[in-house]
């Protein structure tokens, strides 16, 4: 049996994002008062957001997710690491509908990359794990993803139009060796 869920989904998407507009506004050359494009750097930076989240399999920003087993194995991973724990991020895992106790059903290694959880009892049934993934707001970001953040939103702010205005339509070398020196699976 696979130990990723079957399906996943987010519940809860990040408050903020990890770069702000007038961070982005002085990638790009903008002053900050000059404001006809906020709406189009505001998309760029959460699109940044999302494309490094799924090449890397991360969540960079706390987040809420609901994985879904159809038949679980003895152990699951939970996609998206880090994991966040305490009091302020629930973790709950129910076995068909039943709402499973830590210790007694399960036990969860949130240090591991992806964090998992070895079940004792609910193998073989329908598990879903609802978590919370990423980095605690306030805490700091991963620098190497915000400048790959910046990096994307400069190069598509740079070349939005149907043809590019420098001939280059692809990301900089720079965005991918950035999210190589970030990845956590050798994938990116």
């Amino acid at each position: 049996m696979n130990a990723r869920p079957d399906t996943l989904k987010v519940l809860t998407p990040p408050e903020s994002e990890p770069v702000t507009l007038e961070e982005a506004k002085a990638q790009i050359g903008l002053m900050p008062d000059q404001d006809e494009h906020d709406t189009l750097l505001a998309g760029q930076i959460a699109t940044a957001r999302r494309l490094i989240e799924a090449r890397l399999g991360i969540a960079i920003l706390a987040t809420e997710y609901r994985a879904t087993w159809k038949t679980a194995p003895a152990v699951l991973r939970l996609p998206a690491p880090p994991l966040l724990t305490g009091s302020a991020y629930g973790l709950v895992v129910t076995a068909d509908d039943v709402e499973l106790d830590e210790g007694d059903d399960y036990e969860v290694e949130p240090d591991a990359v992806p964090a998992t959880i070895e079940l004792s009892k609910g193998t073989g049934k329908r598990v879903v794990v609802t978590y919370w993934a990423g980095v605690e707001p306030g805490d700091p970001i991963d620098p190497l993803l915000r400048s790959a953040i910046l990096a994307y939103v400069d190069h598509q702010f740079n070349n939005r139009g149907v043809i590019a205005t420098d001939g280059s339509t692809e990301l900089p070398q720079a965005f991918d060796t950035l999210l190589a020196a970030s990845s956590w699976n050798g994938g990116w």
